[in-house]
Parts: C-alpha cells; sequence; structure tokens
C-alpha cells in the first residue's frame, strides 16, 4: 500500500518507475535499508538504488532503478554492492534482469571506495553475460560504471527526450581539452545509437521505454537453459515503421505478420538484425541490405551482426540469415579500418553458434562475404536459393573480363561490351539455380512466395531436434 501510494504521488522516480514495469503487488526489495555509514556521507536507506525482484506478464525478473533525487543521482559505496548482489541472484534463480539508469556516476565523495565498488559490479554482470538476458534501460545518465554495465548486457534502451550516457562529463572534457560541450552533444542516446550502436533502441518517453521492455521479454528466455517464450503468432505485435525497403519487405513476408522487431535500427544500416517470430516460434534475422551501400558489409556491419548473433546463440534463439552482399566493403580505408579483424568476428560468431542456423540466398552473395554470412562452409543447418540468387568468388563482370581477356581485347572496341555480357550469362549459369544444387551450395530453390512456408517446416523440425537434444539433457 505504501509502495502505490508513493507511485501515485511521484515522490520517488525509481520507485514509480519500477511499479510502471512490474505486475501489480509483485515487487519484493532487497537490501532496502542499507546505507552509508560515515558521518559525512549522503546517507538514506537503500543508498539511492531501489532493487529487487516482481514479475513482468507473470514470469520473474530482478529489477534495479538509480535514484537521481538522491546524492544529485550518483551511485556510492552501498547502492553499488546492491546491485552487484542483485546480478548474483539473478543468475542464481535464472531470471533475467532490468536495470532502470538515471546516475551521474560514481560518488566522489567515497573516493577509491565507490571506484571499487564499480568494478565489483561490472565484474559481476560479465559473470552474468549469456546465462541471463540483462536490458538496460538509459532514461537519464548512464554515466561512467553505468555506461560499463549498459555496455556488457546485452539490450540498451535509450529515452530520446532524456537520456545520454558517456564515461567523461562536461567539466571532464573540458579539463582535459579545453572544449566546451553540452550533456547532450556528448552522449544523447539519439546519437549514440546512430554512431556507436550503444544504443539498440530509441523511443521518446519513458512510458515507451517500460512498454518495450515489456515486448523484448516476450522473445527472450529466462536464462540461456530455456528456450524463448512460445506464444501463437496471432498473439504478437510490434509497432511498425513506415520506412521499408526490398529487403525488409522480404524479411516481413517470412516472419508472422507485425513480429519483427528491428535492432540498431539507425546504425550499420547496410545489415538489418531483429527478432520475429515464424510460426509462433521467435527467431532472429540477419539481412544483408542491399539498399545502403549496395549491400557491402563494413566495420560497423561486421560488428553489429556479430553481438547480435552471439546474443540469439546465447539465449537459445534459432537464425535466419537473408544474404544479398556483393562482398566485403574494398578500399584503403575499408583495410585500414581492420576488415578483415572485424570480419572476422561475423565467421566466430556464426561458427560458435549452436543453435538451429537457416539460410536464405536471395541476391548476390560473392567471396568471403557469402562465407561469412552463414554459408554451409561455416555451418549452416540448412541453405535456401531463390531462383536469382547469385553465389561467385567475385562480381561476375570481373570474372569475365579476367577469364576472356584476350577475347575481348581482340574485337573493336564498340562491340566489346555486348560481348562482355554473353561472357558474363555464359558464367551465370554456373552461379545460379541448378548449378547451387550440384555445388552443394543450397540444399533446396524455392520460390519467393514459398519461401516462409519452406523455411516454416525446416525451422520448427530443426528447433525441436535442438530443444530435446541440448537443452533436455
Amino acid at each position: 500500500m505504501v509502495q502505490r501510494l508513493l507511485y501515485v504521488m511521484g515522490s520517488n522516480p525509481a520507485l514509480n518507475r519500477v511499479l510502471m514495469l512490474l505486475d501489480e503487488g509483485s515487487f519484493q526489495q532487497i537490501l532496502a535499508g542499507a546505507e552509508q555509514h560515515g558521518a559525512d556521507m549522503p546517507r538514506k536507506p537503500g543508498d539511492g538504488v531501489l532493487a529487487g525482484f516482481g514479475r513482468v506478464g507473470g514470469r520473474e525478473v530482478a529489477v534495479a532503478a538509480h535514484d537521481p533525487t538522491f546524492a544529485g543521482g550518483s551511485l556510492g559505496e552501498v547502492g553499488l554492492r546492491k546491485l552487484a548482489k542483485l546480478y548474483e541472484f539473478a543468475m542464481k534463480f535464472g531470471v533475467p534482469i532490468i536495470l532502470l539508469a538515471d546516475s551521474s556516476g560514481a560518488r566522489f565523495q567515497e573516493g577509491a571506495r565507490s571506484l571499487l565498488a564499480v568494478g565489483e559490479l561490472i565484474r559481476t554482470a560479465n559473470e552474468a553475460h549469456g546465462k541471463i538476458p540483462q536490458i538496460n534501460v538509459i532514461i537519464g545518465g548512464g554515466v561512467g560504471g553505468a555506461a560499463f554495465t549498459a555496455a556488457v548486457g546485452d539490450i540498451v534502451v535509450g529515452v530520446g527526450k532524456t537520456g545520454y550516457m558517456f564515461l567523461h562529463g562536461p567539466r571532464a572534457v573540458k579539463h582535459a581539452l579545453g572544449q566546451d560541450v553540452s550533456v547532450m552533444e556528448l552522449g544523447s542516446v539519439k546519437s549514440l545509437a546512430e554512431t556507436s550502436g550503444m544504443i539498440h533502441f530509441v523511443v521518446e518517453e519513458e512510458s515507451e521505454a517500460i512498454s518495450l521492455v515489456k515486448t523484448l521479454l516476450t522473445y527472450l528466455p529466462s536464462n540461456n537453459r530455456e528456450p524463448p517464450p512460445s506464444k501463437p503468432s496471432s498473439a504478437q505485435t510490434v509497432k511498425q515503421t513506415s520506412e521499408t525497403s526490398h529487403m525488409k519487405t522480404l524479411i516481413n513476408e517470412i516472419v508472422d505478420q507485425n513480429t519483427f522487431l528491428e535492432f540498431q535500427r539507425n546504425y550499420a544500416k547496410n545489415i538489418v538484425t531483429g527478432l520475429g517470430r515464424v510460426d509462433g516460434l521467435v527467431v532472429g534475422v540477419v539481412a544483408n541490405e542491399p539498399a545502403v551501400n549496395k549491400g557491402y558489409i563494413d566495420v560497423k556491419a561486421c560488428i553489429k551482426a556479430s553481438q547480435f548473433i552471439e546474443m540469439c546463440s546465447n539465449f537459445n534463439i534459432p537464425l535466419l540469415t537473408i544474404v544479398d552482399t556483393p562482398g566485403f566493403e574494398p578500399g584503403v580505408v575499408s583495410e585500414h579500418n581492420g576488415i578483415v579483424r572485424e570480419g572476422t568476428r561475423i565467421y566466430r560468431a556464426y561458427i560458435n553458434a549452436d543453435v538451429p542456423k537457416i539460410t536464405l540466398l536471395a541476391g548476390q552473395a560473392y567471396g568471403g562475404a557469402f562465407i561469412a554470412m552463414c554459408s554451409k562452409g561455416i555451418g549452416a543447418d540448412y541453405v535456401f536459393a531463390l531462383p536469382d540468387a547469385e553465389v561467385a568468388v567475385q562480381p561476375l563482370e570481373i570474372s569475365a573480363e579476367l577469364l576472356f581477356r584476350r577475347q575481348l581485347e581482340s574485337l573493336p572496341v564498340e562491340e566489346r561490351a555486348s560481348a562482355l555480357e554473353q561472357y558474363v550469362q555464359e558464367l551465370r549459369k554456373t552461379a545460379r539455380g541448378e548449378a547451387l544444387l550440384k555445388s552443394g551450395v543450397a540444399d533446396g530453390i524455392i520460390s519467393r512466395e514459398n519461401a516462409k512456408k519452406q523455411i516454416s517446416a525446416v525451422l520448427h523440425r530443426l528447433y525441436a531436434q535442438y530443444v530435446n537434444y541440448y537443452l533436455k539433457k
């Protein structure tokens, strides 16, 4: 009753947010009375951190919220260790953890003690990585240790109007570099979503963030020993954006209507990642986006895809990869930015993922990028190809120029273009359709109209075996 009264009165933002997230009457605090003992330190029961357990849609979760009204929203030793204890409990009982962040960083009055406690929290959050889903919501500040904790987690949701995240605030920047910058210039969640990809989802209001967390939980298992929640395909609804493309249209033809939840929409737009359902079964989608930079895979796309693949593997979510790319991004800048090193991350993520992996070849699939996008060579369980999918070492025009160089040079200049096109068409016969079946690149050629039915049948069969073999041991 007291908690409900505080919520209605709005006198405690942390409690307000926790109760907005949880099922009514389900919140149980831990260490509610813990506080600092030093006479010269800010003191309040809970030490600026509200933490405990509750239910979301009937499922048990761990939840914590920073109190921005106490000590400037700073995090002290007691509050930080309370957070670490919550992570330990969440791991022990196998439940997701949600952190509602609104903090100004470590409490400088406590000096090294608060820094050590930050380290303990980051270590504990890292231990939880891959064992339980970690969702961080940046409502206000996510500064210093709170930023690192978010980075260790799986999903970060940012509130566009008020959220920001960084390691060094404006005063530190002014001291170190002599530059005057605002909080939002440094780390607004909107800018981070576009530049670093640190923020997976941006919404405008707190209420939208809470609603999104509830939706995310319907796609995620409670821990790495369980499958994702089973739900009839007709029961899932995700607000869709007006933004569309050929690839996103294809994705939405395969997944159940209004179930595709796109991750990092504004980061590395040349690759699409997200969760959806195929006839009710949760699936992680990774797809090249040829509408952006022709679908070339650059360094940012490698980072985005590999992190998403690893999350799906950690939480028993099967993978559907849709391929339409001319290759890894060429050029001096790409090479110097480490495309070889970062491209290896995609290889490693797919190779290490032990969930069912289905691939649909939907367009171009050239060179090392074809291999990296979950080819049979690195462990795809089943590969479909659309009739016009094309697999080759490099674009066929380049191959034709090399293979038929002498023939082309012997022709008058005005005839070379048409001759080159004829040679390309000859090579195309070895890169499409039946040729892909004969070479073992694909298991089946399917029409776009029949793609969902075919993919769903294989996906459900493989996942049933995965659950029986891996998750019921």
